[in-house]
């Protein structure tokens, strides 16, 4: 059974991103796909993977699988967050 997305709100990945910039936990340094948030770019897999923990009551440590792509874009954008595909030169700051 796949993954229910539409569970995902705004909040959930909000949360998602203040959780990730509290952890400081080196390994998550941005991948080619971003979500911008406090003026830090983050693995846009990373945030959407905890943001669905937390819509769905999963402990953060169950790691849900799915493909990232435009999807995932899609997902954070529609959501109102800036996400695109990272360039070492963007600099790339949070819509609010």
């Amino acid at each position: 059974m796949g993954l229910n997305w539409k569970s995902v709100k705004a909040q959930h990945v909000t949360e998602a991103c203040d959780a990730l910039l509290k952890s400081a936990d080196p390994r998550l340094k941005p991948g080619s796909l971003v979500v911008a948030y406090g003026g830090k770019q983050l693995p846009a897999k990373a945030v959407l993977r905890l943001a669905y923990c937390l819509a769905n009551n999963i402990p953060p440590e169950t790691q849900p699988k799915f493909a990232s792509g435009e999807g995932t874009l899609k997902l954070l954008l529609s959501l109102g967050f800036r996400a695109e595909r990272w360039q070492a030169s963007d600099s790339v700051a949070r819509k609010g």
